[in-house]
C-alpha cells in the first residue's frame, strides 16, 4: 500500500489528518498531521500533509505555460470538434436503436 492521506473526525468532532505509511494485521503506521476545527484548517493541514508526502521529491518541469489567473477564462487551443462528432456518427451506424 502506498502512503496516502486520510481525514478521521476526532471525539471533540475535529477533523484529524493523518499519512497513513502502511497498513499491515491491523497494525498502523501513521504520522499525524493536525486537527481542523473549519474548512479552512482542514485544506491547510491537507496541503502540509502533501507536501510531507512529497519531501524530497523533484518537481518535474514539464514546459507548462502558467495557469490563467483564477477565475479568468481558459485559452482557446482549437475549436475543432470531428473527434467528437465522428465517435457520436459511429455511435449512431453501430446502434440503430439510438441514432
Amino acid at each position: 500500500m502506498a502512503p496516502h492521506i486520510r481525514t478521521v473526525t476526532t471525539a471533540s468532532g475535529a477533523r484529524a489528518v493523518q499519512i497513513v505509511y502502511s497498513n499491515r494485521k491491523g497494525a498502523r503506521d501513521i504520522r499525524h498531521i493536525g486537527s481542523a476545527h473549519d474548512d479552512v484548517e482542514l485544506e491547510l493541514l491537507k496541503t502540509v500533509a502533501r507536501q510531507t508526502l512529497a519531501g524530497g521529491q523533484d518537481e518535474l518541469d514539464l514546459g507548462l505555460q502558467p495557469p490563467p489567473e483564477a477565475g479568468g477564462p481558459l485559452p482557446i487551443k482549437t475549436s475543432r470538434m470531428g473527434h467528437l462528432w465522428d465517435a457520436l456518427s459511429s455511435v449512431g451506424r453501430d446502434c440503430p436503436s439510438i441514432g
